[in-house]
């Protein structure tokens, strides 16, 4: 915890960009994927850029089935295995009407859904289908309550499995869907909010201004959907988010979005440039940002350096001497091997053709001042190393 914290400063402070990443997500339905393939829907997830999806495994008119998420977890896990798979559950939304939330069998099932997809995803996804739209006061405070107390009970299921638990809402008041926002926001992780209804067509700051709202109830626990016909606009808007700090982003849905090459672009932009910010964290494989890991090493080998010489100046002196050592050895090899190409492309005339070129060309100050530099944090970079491992 210490090194990461360290890590994140320090990059903060040399690079005077705070990494600020932004993920995005794209819901699919199973039969897409199916009618696809999932080794064609795979290489487009990940050549698109997208760092999540969903994939449908209950819907509204078909019963539970995992056999697409399985394959596209293991597909995309392979490949990539920072890209997160969800599981898309539907709640008690029905073809023919809405399920009671109270209604036992209903509510057997969806924990069904949820136990199947467990070894398959990083999370479950519950659709904006777990509320109960009703007018009647006594139905809605049973359904809410009912609501409220599966949305736990699948919780604490998922959170003793590792995984995580994100919950779709509309940005309306959530009353007449039964729905008690606050008490769902202490058992899941993160908000999904549909910021596609009411005034979304009215112009594309609106989804902004949904997630500043949610951003204010729910801090660190919102994420925007996005559904936009016009690909112009669902580019525009998704821009807008990731400008105004919003760490997640979600599109609904996958058929139509992987026709917009304007949003793919986007996204390739949004997901590219967060993956090259230098900032402390597991990467693949359990490796480490190199390039944080390299500024960790510069301030404490210089910061460091400088305690040291007054704690332990003679320690430092020693410190120095092997430093130099290995300077003196770093250099001969290096030398060494500068005049033996130098020989081979003098031989064949091609250091002729260079301007300023010479066989007899001396590099041992660039490469003396290059050495030494390094040096200045070799034992800090070290020192890294040895904390990440921690």
């Amino acid at each position: 915890m210490l090194t990461r914290v360290l890590m994140t400063s320090i990059s903060t402070i040399l690079l005077a960009t705070p990494a600020c990443a932004t993920d995005v997500g794209v819901f699919a339905w199973g039969s897409t994927i199916r009618s696809e393939g999932v080794q064609k829907f795979t290489d487009d997830i990940l050549s698109t850029g997208y760092t999540e999806v969903a994939v449908l495994i209950r819907g509204v008119s078909t019963p539970t089935r995992v056999d697409t998420l399985s394959a596209v977890y293991s597909h995309i896990k392979a490949r990539d295995p920072n890209v997160k798979v969800y599981a898309w559950i539907v709640g008690f939304e029905r073809k023919d009407g809405w399920d009671k939330p109270w209604d036992p069998e209903a509510r057997r099932e969806i924990l069904d859904a949820v136990r199947s997809a467990l070894p398959y995803c990083d999370g479950v996804i519950l659709d904006d289908s777990f509320r109960y739209p009703t007018s009647d006061p006594v139905k809605r405070a049973k359904a809410m309550q009912a609501i409220t107390d599966l949305v736990r009970e699948i919780s604490e299921l998922v959170h003793s499995h590792g995984k995580v638990v994100y919950f779709c809402i509309l940005p309306e008041k959530p009353e007449p869907y039964s729905i008690d926002r606050d008490a769902i926001a202490t058992y899941v992780d993160k908000f999904i909010v549909e910021a596609y209804t009411e005034e979304y067509g009215r112009d594309d700051e609106w989804p902004v201004r949904v997630y500043k709202l949610y951003e204010r109830l729910y801090p660190g626990k919102v994420a925007i959907a996005l559904h936009e016909l016009n690909e112009s606009r669902l580019a525009h808007q998704l821009t807008l988010l990731k400008e105004a700090g919003c760490p997640d982003v979600w599109l609904f849905r996958y058929g139509e979005v992987k026709r917009m090459e304007l949003v793919r672009d986007v996204i390739r932009s949004i997901t590219e440039s967060a993956s090259g910010t230098s900032q402390w964290g597991p990467v693949g494989g359990g490796q480490f940002d190199l390039s944080g890991l390299l500024l960790t090493g510069l301030v404490l080998g210089t910061f460091g350096g400088l305690a040291l010489s007054i704690v332990n100046p003679e320690l430092l002196s020693s410190l120095g001497q092997a430093a130099i050592g290995i300077a003196e050895i770093t250099l001969e090899l290096l030398q060494g091997a500068f005049e033996a190409v130098s020989g081979a492309l003098s031989g064949m005339g091609i250091l002729e053709k260079v301007s300023g070129a010479s066989a007899e060309g001396d590099l041992s100050p660039v490469i003396g001042i290059l050495a030494r530099a390094a040096l200045v944090f070799v034992w800090g970079l070290l020192l890294a190393t040895l904390l990440s491992i921690g």
